[in-house]
């Protein structure tokens, strides 16, 4: 609110040009079919409670314009602090994890004792002292390490400056590992491997065992955070299974979203009664998990067709292939990776259901639009 209202002024009366912002009026468009949405919604209360979470979408893809007139070095700044803001987050959720293993003479929470989901280091207990969920948190640091990265690559650092970067670098696939975020893991995976790409075009004129070690590094990683994710890949599932694995119930959710959906596929349930379609379908086909933990769709896409019809689904999915489309067009990798990134994030989560994802996207999709060269430098930079 604080930066829609001080950017909101500052283009006001600095009558700062918005021409050529309909390439980002997706965002607010969104927001209007949340409200023509409550026009066919029974509960009332949870649209606008929905509508009032997404004030977002109306007015920060414009308000960011004002915000890309800083300078070089305050554009550095902002990134930085970010970068620095996460890895404070990251040694706050350890340092009280190191302190409940000790308590407790553990590292797992009892009496839930066998699984790594349990464990005071891993997913959303590791996150859980910064009121975050993992998934979530892993998000911003894996676009956090992607410019970490970038730098280290495309920058002309001094020795010190490069054991640092590297040293963070580092320190953040750790933390990735630790959070158990399959998705996030293997959408990182490939933004590193572009913006690795992207320095040595010519690949064949660079060391080869340093390209191989760097994506031997890369996909190793990825596999053993995919592999201790989801434990075993398979496409059967019960959804009355108490015990299913996490693949399992992302499978039983999907299918009982597409089964509301197919009830109101062109108009959507309601905004303000896309869940309660999608937790009748819980209840129907006794997928217990589900109800227990009343889960949206995990899936933005889904999540959308579900509350908001064809309409949502549309306007969200042209609007990230325009993103997407700007940033191939510019070049920017740093921009390509968060496209990249946030689109495989919509696979598996509702993204735009809260506000820790819903202005992730929303600030830096406005900043990326009107200045899509932003944080992407030049070779010889210092």
């Amino acid at each position: 609110m604080l930066i829609i209202i001080f950017y909101g002024f500052k283009l006001i009366f600095k009558k700062i040009n918005i021409n050529g912002g309909w390439g980002i009026s997706f965002l607010p468009a969104l927001f209007f079919t949340l409200i023509l949405g409550q026009l066919y919604s029974e509960d009332l209360q949870e649209g606008w409670t929905i509508i009032e979470r997404n004030l977002a979408l109306l007015f920060i893809p414009f308000a960011a314009k004002a915000i890309i007139n800083l300078s070089r070095e305050k554009q550095q700044i902002l990134i930085k602090i970010f970068i620095v803001s996460g890895i404070f987050a990251s040694l706050v959720c350890l340092g009280i994890a190191t302190l409940n293993t000790i308590e407790s003479q553990s590292f797992f929470v009892i009496p839930n004792n066998t699984h790594f989901l349990y464990n005071h280091f891993m997913h959303h207990r590791l996150s859980d002292p910064i009121g975050m969920h993992a998934v979530y948190f892993s998000i911003f640091l894996a676009f956090s390490n992607i410019t970490i990265l970038y730098s280290l690559l495309n920058r002309k650092l001094s020795r010190p400056k490069k054991v640092l970067h590297l040293c963070i670098f580092l320190f953040i696939i750790g933390m990735l590992y630790l959070l158990k975020s399959a998705n996030i893991a293997f959408g990182f995976t490939i933004c590193c491997g572009i913006v690795i790409l992207n320095r040595y075009r010519n690949i064949l004129t660079y060391s080869k065992l340093k390209l191989t070690i760097l994506f031997a590094g890369l996909i190793l990683f990825t596999t053993i955070s995919i592999n201790n994710k989801l434990e075993n890949f398979t496409i059967d599932y019960d959804m009355k299974n108490p015990s299913a694995s996490p693949i399992e119930i992302r499978l039983s959710i999907w299918d009982c979203t597409w089964q509301a959906i197919t009830d109101q596929w062109v108009l959507g349930a309601g905004t303000g009664d896309g869940h309660h379609a999608l937790v009748e379908k819980y209840e129907s086909n006794e997928f217990q998990i589900g109800l227990a933990n009343d889960f949206n769709a995990h899936n933005m896409f889904l999540q959308y067709w579900l509350g908001n019809g064809i309409l949502a689904l549309g306007l969200f999915t042209l609007g990230l292939l325009l993103l997407f489309l700007k940033a191939i067009k510019k070049k920017n990798v740093i921009f390509i990776s968060f496209i990249i990134l946030f689109t495989l994030f919509s696979l598996t989560e509702s993204t735009l259901r809260t506000q820790k994802g819903l202005f992730f996207f929303v600030f830096f999709a406005g900043l990326f639009y009107w200045n899509p060269t932003l944080w992407s430098i030049n070779p010889n930079e210092e």
